[in-house]
């Protein structure tokens, strides 16, 4: 009886984890469409900035309007991964502004 009492608890274990890793994966989800809301949602629109001209015609290449949105894809999942660190692990807050 004792070995099946074990494997519950670590079947148990092995679900909160599970779960835990659920909530985390969700919660940079929702960090990153929120931070993905700041910014340009259209590279020419981003390209109206005050940038060098050189900028610019990158800009207009072929497949930019692409490579932008991974772009701001993968910073925003960047910051929302440091912020759950910040926020969540640490119990960090961000100062009203």
């Amino acid at each position: 009886m004792m070995p099946f009492i074990q494997l519950e608890r670590h079947k148990d274990m092995l679900d909160a984890a599970e779960q835990v890793a659920i909530e985390k994966e969700q919660w940079i989800d929702d960090e990153a469409e929120r931070l993905l809301s700041c910014f340009p949602d259209h590279l020419y629109l981003f390209r109206a900035w005050n940038v060098h001209p050189e900028v610019k015609k990158c800009c207009a290449s072929s497949g930019a309007e692409e490579a932008y949105r991974d772009f701001i894809i993968g910073l925003a999942y960047l910051q929302a991964e440091q912020n759950y660190d910040l926020q969540v692990v640490l119990g960090w807050e961000e100062p009203a502004s």
